[in-house]
């Protein structure tokens, strides 16, 4: 149905990786009703003696969620996506270069539905993370992006990228389908951070990013 506020109920902000979390739940809920009502029969033997079936759940937030407009205080979320990033980077001393060579990424997200496409999301959000962190420099003229294509904005591709290592953490959500979380964001939330940290463990003042060539020299001139 067309998320027409008049036919459609509130089910939170559209924020983050609820999707999988919020609308799964419902399927799972939905899905589980649906077997129950066939009673052991096939779909094509229930419709034939009974007719359609069909099943509507609505969203409920979990009980522990409390939340006050007027305050402005409570729980937002009924919980979180956790990740820790890891960065080991060399430096070019004459070009001034950054180069990671190595990457581990640990991630708590529920449970993943699809194991492998989450690696697979896990690897681009990491990958993306790391192009804002060293290449991906946007440059505005009169008000608007002067590098807005492929030939003058610089992507990572993957002869930039290092040796990922991915740990997917087990730890089931019971407010999501088959105990998962969100994910979608998650992986791109790191890398940045996690280079500036170890740019400036080399005694250079990084304070923005992308960390370019240019950018690092400077600060390494004024260090």
């Amino acid at each position: 149905m067309q998320p027409d506020t008049s036919r459609v109920a509130d089910s939170g902000p559209t924020v983050a990786s609820r999707t999988c979390m919020v609308v799964g739940k419902i399927l799972e809920a939905c899905a589980i009703e649906m077997k129950q009502k066939l009673g052991g029969l096939s779909p094509q033997d229930y419709y034939a003696k009974h007719g359609e079936l069909s099943v509507e759940r609505m969203y409920e937030p979990p009980g522990w969620i409390q939340w006050d407009d007027d305050t402005y205080r409570g729980d937002a979320y009924a919980t979180y996506g956790w990740g820790c990033d890891v960065i080991e980077l060399e430096l070019d001393p004459h070009t001034y270069e950054a180069r990671p060579s190595r990457i581990t990424v640990v991630h708590e997200f529920g449970r993943a539905i699809h194991p492998a496409l989450a690696r697979g999301q896990i690897e681009g959000g990491t990958a993306q993370g790391l192009g804002y962190a060293l290449l991906e420099n946007v440059v505005m003229r009169n008000g608007a992006m002067a590098n807005s294509t492929l030939t003058n904005y610089t992507i990572p591709t993957t002869l930039d990228m290092p040796e990922m290592d991915i740990v997917m953490m087990d730890n089931p959500y019971p407010g999501g389908p088959f105990g998962a979380k969100g994910l979608g964001e998650l992986p791109m939330d790191g890398p940045a951070p996690a280079v500036v940290n170890a740019l400036r463990n080399l005694g250079l003042d990084i304070r923005e990013v992308p960390a370019t060539p240019e950018l690092i020299a400077g600060c390494a001139a004024g260090s």
